[in-house]
Parts: structure tokens; C-alpha cells; sequence
């Protein structure tokens, strides 16, 4: 019975080193250097290490999943990377995922799960270097991974994020969106530190967040910016690359962008409640809210001014619908929201090796290819 399976396991060689492109060097070997040569290749791909884990966080997201997995399933990068989506829809997108792409690491949870307990549950589970965020209404582009990890080798920081564009550039309501939410970070804006890059274009050294103890809130959707600016507060480098690029979906329904931006604005008051983030005097003092659209106006306007004229003329051109968004933000500001504990935390006792340490010299980023 051995030497049976042994023989059909020689006799099967072939056809596994056809698709690792070996067939032509394998009939070259002897047949005791047949089994040497399998054994090598398996260990060498058991030693292939994950260099980066996309986490995703998901719901309902059935109608925009496939365009951002097919992005991200076909990066033009060096290293080998893993996908993970941590979903809790109710809509198909489970059923859509683990169907068209098996190769996704797919957690399924029964109930609707806030992104930030999403990212930390993603964070745990995964065995990347490097976690590189974004979320499932986005398209990175096809060198995403790429210029993240040049940022990373030739750059001193923990994070490493980049621009996001408007998806749908017909759509003025894409545009309102966009540009409420999204100014700071375009395609024009120059490289350099900041204290935030929102979690849809950013990527963390998977050390950082148990170097420093930080972990995504569930104050949706203002968590990445609590985030980013404890990491921040504790001493984190966060690097902006313009060339790092993805496409954004924006809202198009003018009813679903007002209402998200009102949690946005609860969001973004319990933000400064909670944190030491700039703002502090119009949650104490609601009664000044009244003035927040429009001096979310002018720094917008500032800000295109100072660097992208098309945008700037867009924005002139959407400036009603833009304050009436910027109203709805503020209606939400001046409110106290209730916002749970995150579900999902990470482990905070695990204990970094020499490896892990991200500031071990003989710890250097390793290209490996996608399988």
C-alpha cells in the first residue's frame, strides 16, 4: 500500500510542476531527484511569508464587493498579499463572496458589525506584515499594494496612506460627497506626514497597533479619525502618497448623503468628546454650531484654492447642495449620539519577538508573488 502511494505521488509530479512552469527542468531529473525536487518546492512555498493582509469590512454591500475584490485580486505587486473580508450583511454578499471568490478569506458574522470592530477582528486574524485598509465600496488601483510597500521601504513611518477619487464624476451628488469628506486627501495634494488618512486608502505595520495599544472605536463612521490621531498622539508616523491611489463610490441618492452626513456630524462631535482632536469649544458650546457650514465652506474652498482649480470650480459649481450637506453634518454635531463599545478588540497581551519588531534592521520587507 506505501509503495503504491508512493508511486502515484511521483507519477503526479508532472502535472503539478506543469503549472509552476518546471515541466522542461523536471524531465531533466533523475527519479531519485524527483521526490527532492516536490519537497523543495513545497517548502519553499510553506516559507513563503504574507506580507500583506487587505482587511475589508462589509455590509450589504452585494451591488459594489465584486468591483473592489477583482481590483484587489489583481494587484500588480510583488509581495504576496492575503484578502480578508469580515462581513455580516444580510443582503447575499456572503453567499456572492464565498462563490466567486474562494480564494478570500470570508469571516462570517450573523450580526451587523460597525467597521471598526470589523478592522479589529480583520486585524487578529490576520498574518500579514503590513494591514492595508479599505473598505467595500472602493477600487484601488492596480499598483496599490506596490506603492505601498515602496512607501514603507523608503520611508520612516508607521502608516502609509494615499488619495481618494470620486467614482462616479457625472454625479453631483458623488461630487458633494467627495468633497465634504474627502478634500484633504486628492490627487493633487503633495506627499508628507499627516495625523490622518481616512481607513479607505491606508495601510498599518500590523506591530504598531499592539506596540502602542491602539484599536478601533466604534463611534461609526468618525473611527478611523479617533484612530489615526491616538495613533498619532502616541507618537505614530502617518505618510500620504498622492500616487496611492482609490476610487471611491460616492453616494448618488442626494437622501442617503444627507442622512449619512448627520451621523457623520454625531460621530465627529463624540470624536472630540472622547479625544483631544481640535474643535473641542463648538461641542461645549453648541449654540456656535450655527456657524459650522460655513466655515466648513471656507476651508474647503482654501484648501482647493491652494491646490487643485478643477475641484475648486466643481466645488463653486455644487456649493448649494454642498451646504446643505454641510447643514445636515452640523444638525448632527450639535446632538449627543449614543455609540456602543466596540465588539470585536484586539488582544491586548500579545507579546512582540525580535521579528516582529518593526524596528529590527534585519527585519526587511521580502517580495514574494502572489499565488
Amino acid at each position: 500500500m506505501s509503495l503504491f502511494l508512493f508511486n502515484h505521488f511521483v507519477h503526479n509530479i508532472p502535472i503539478l510542476l506543469y503549472f509552476t512552469g518546471q515541466l522542461k527542468d523536471f524531465r531533466k531529473l533523475t527519479p531519485s531527484q524527483h521526490l527532492k525536487a516536490e519537497i523543495d518546492n513545497r517548502v519553499k512555498m510553506i516559507s513563503e511569508k504574507v506580507i500583506f493582509s487587505v482587511v475589508i469590512p462589509s455590509f450589504n454591500a452585494k451591488k459594489t464587493i465584486c468591483q473592489t475584490l477583482n481590483a484587489i485580486l489583481n494587484q500588480r505587486t510583488d509581495y504576496k498579499y492575503e484578502v480578508i473580508v469580515v462581513d455580516s450583511s444580510n443582503d447575499g454578499t456572503q453567499e456572492l463572496i464565498a462563490q466567486k471568490y474562494p480564494q478570500v478569506r470570508l469571516l462570517r458574522l450573523k450580526n451587523q458589525t460597525l467597521p471598526g470592530s470589523g478592522r479589529n477582528l480583520g486585524i487578529r486574524s490576520a498574518r500579514g506584515k503590513y494591514i492595508a485598509f479599505t473598505d467595500a465600496d472602493c477600487i484601488p488601483e492596480m499598483d496599490w499594494l506596490q506603492r505601498i510597500a515602496k512607501n514603507f521601504q523608503e520611508i520612516n513611518t508607521d502608516a502609509v496612506g494615499g488619495c481618494l477619487i470620486n467614482g462616479y464624476p457625472s454625479s453631483i451628488t458623488a461630487w458633494v460627497s467627495h468633497l465634504i469628506e474627502f478634500n484633504e486627501w486628492t490627487e493633487t495634494t503633495p506627499a508628507g506626514y499627516m495625523t490622518n488618512i481616512p481607513s479607505a486608502n491606508l495601510a498599518y505595520k500590523k506591530t504598531t497597533f499592539y506596540r502602542l495599544g491602539v484599536q478601533f472605536t466604534d463611534v461609526f463612521p468618525s473611527e478611523d479619525t479617533i484612530f489615526n490621531w491616538t495613533m498619532y498622539q502616541k507618537g505614530a508616523k502617518i505618510y500620504f502618497d498622492p500616487k496611492i491611489k482609490v476610487v471611491h463610490l460616492n453616494r448618488v441618492v442626494l437622501r442617503k448623503l444627507l442622512q449619512h452626513q448627520y451621523w457623520l456630524g454625531l460621530a465627529s462631535a463624540e470624536a472630540r468628546r472622547s479625544t483631544t482632536l481640535p474643535g473641542h469649544i463648538f461641542v461645549r458650546h453648541p449654540i456656535l454650531g450655527v456657524g459650522l457650514p460655513a466655515i466648513r465652506w471656507i476651508r474647503t474652498f482654501g484648501r482647493l484654492l491652494q491646490k487643485d482649480i478643477h475641484k475648486l470650480c466643481i466645488f463653486i459649481a455644487v456649493t448649494p447642495f454642498y451646504l446643505i450637506a454641510a447643514i445636515a453634518w452640523s444638525l448632527g454635531f450639535v446632538r449627543q449620539g449614543n455609540f456602543s463599545v466596540a465588539i470585536f478588540t484586539l488582544k491586548s497581551k500579545k507579546m512582540l519577538t525580535k521579528t516582529d519588531d518593526p524596528e529590527n534592521k534585519n527585519d526587511r520587507i521580502s517580495k514574494r508573488g502572489f499565488k
